[in-house]
C-alpha cells in the first residue's frame, strides 16, 4: 500500500468533514436569528446549537463575505459576470441570489462551485430531492457520470482543487469566460492546500482573468499563544492548516496578491470587522439573541480570523477598486 496516498484520503476525509461542521454552525445562527438562510436546513441532518461564540463568529463571517459579494454584483460592467466558489461545500448563495432574497441579480451570468467528487454528489442528491433548491435552477443536467451538475447558470464540479488544469478544463467546458468579471470566493480552502498548489491557483488567475476580484476568509496568527493553541486544537481532529505559516499576519494575506501583481488588496480580522464594520444596532441586536459573557474568548479567537479582498482589473479599474468593507442595511 502507498502509505502516502492513504495519508492524503485520510486528510481529504477530515477536510471534507470541515463541511459538515461550518454547515451545522451556519444552522445554528440562523435558527437563533443571527441572519436569514431558509436553504441551509436542508443539508443539515441533525441540527446543533453552536455556542455564542461560534454563532456571532458565523454571523460576521456570513456579513463580510455578502457584504462585498454583493458590491462585486453591483458593479456597472459591460459584460455580465460569473462567480467561481471554491470548495463551496454546501454553500448557499447562489440559491439566495435566485430566489430574489439578494435583489436583482440578472447581472450574474454563471455561477461555479467546485469540490471533492463525494461533497457534490451529496450536494447534487439534496438539490434533486428538494423542490425549494431544484425549482431555482434551469433545465437541469447531470453530467460526467454522475459527478455534476450542470444547468443554465449553475454548475456544481467535482474535482481536486490540487489537480488545478483539470478543473479549469470543466469551466471552459461549461463556458467559463476569462474576460468577464469574476469573483473567486474562498472560504477556509486555500489554507488546507500546500502553498505551491494555492499559488498555482493564484497564478492561473493573474495571467487569464482580464477582470477579478478575490475574496477569502481563514484562519491567521499561528505563532502567539493562542494560535498554538488553535494550531494544536485542529491537529487533535486531524486538521492541517498547510497555508497557515505561509501567509501569517493580515499583512502576508495582502502581500500574497501585490507581489503576483494585483491592483489592490486588503484583510482585517474579525475583531475588527466587529468593532468597525457592524452598526452598533447590529451588535446590540445579537446580544439580545444570547449572552456573550466570554469576551476575552471571543476576542482571542476573533483576532486569529480574517477576510481578505483583492483585485486586478484591466478594464474596470476604478470600479473594482471601489469595494471595501462597508456597512450596508439590510432591506
Amino acid at each position: 500500500m502507498d502509505l502516502s496516498l492513504h495519508d492524503n484520503t485520510s486528510q481529504d476525509e477530515v477536510i471534507r468533514g470541515t463541511n459538515d461542521d461550518a454547515t451545522v454552525s451556519r444552522l445554528s445562527a440562523v435558527n437563533l436569528g443571527y441572519f436569514k438562510d431558509p436553504f441551509v436546513q436542508f443539508f443539515v441532518k441533525r441540527p446543533i446549537r453552536r455556542s455564542p461564540i461560534i454563532n456571532r463568529g458565523s454571523y460576521i463571517r456570513n456579513y463580510a463575505l455578502d457584504n462585498l459579494v454583493r458590491q462585486f454584483l453591483n458593479l456597472d460592467t459591460p459584460k455580465k459576470k460569473q462567480i467561481i466558489s471554491l470548495g463551496a461545500g454546501f454553500d448557499t448563495r447562489y440559491f439566495l441570489m435566485k430566489s430574489g432574497q439578494w435583489g436583482d441579480c440578472s447581472q450574474l451570468s454563471k455561477y461555479f462551485e467546485v469540490d471533492f467528487p463525494e461533497v457534490v454528489v451529496k450536494k447534487a442528491m439534496t438539490i434533486k430531492r428538494r423542490a425549494q433548491l431544484y425549482e431555482l435552477i434551469q433545465n437541469v443536467r447531470i453530467e460526467k457520470g454522475g459527478i455534476e451538475l450542470a444547468s443554465d447558470d449553475y454548475f456544481l464540479l467535482g474535482g481536486d482543487l490540487r489537480e488545478w488544469s483539470e478543473i479549469v478544463q470543466r469551466l471552459v467546458h461549461y463556458g467559463f469566460d476569462s474576460t468577464a468579471p469574476t469573483l473567486v470566493i474562498s472560504e477556509c480552502v486555500l489554507i488546507y492546500l500546500e502553498p505551491e498548489h494555492s499559488n498555482m491557483i493564484l497564478n492561473w488567475m493573474t495571467q487569464e482573468l482580464t477582470d477579478c476580484m478575490f475574496v477569502l476568509y481563514e484562519q491567521i496568527r499561528p505563532t502567539d499563544s493562542f494560535g498554538k493553541v488553535m494550531i494544536r486544537n485542529l491537529q487533535s481532529r486531524r486538521i492541517e492548516l498547510k497555508g497557515i505559516h505561509a501567509y501569517p499576519e493580515l499583512e502576508d494575506q495582502e502581500t500574497r496578491f501585490i507581489r503576483l501583481g494585483w491592483d489592490g488588496a486588503k484583510a482585517v480580522d474579525t475583531n475588527t470587522i466587529h468593532d468597525q464594520y457592524l452598526d452598533r444596532s447590529d451588535i446590540s441586536r445579537m446580544a439580545r439573541l444570547e449572552i456573550l459573557d466570554e469576551l476575552e474568548e471571543w476576542h482571542l479567537l476573533a483576532g486569529h480570523y480574517c477576510v481578505a479582498w483583492a483585485y486586478k482589473s484591466i478594464t474596470a479599474k476604478d470600479k473594482f477598486a471601489s469595494i471595501q468593507l462597508d456597512r450596508v442595511q439590510e432591506t
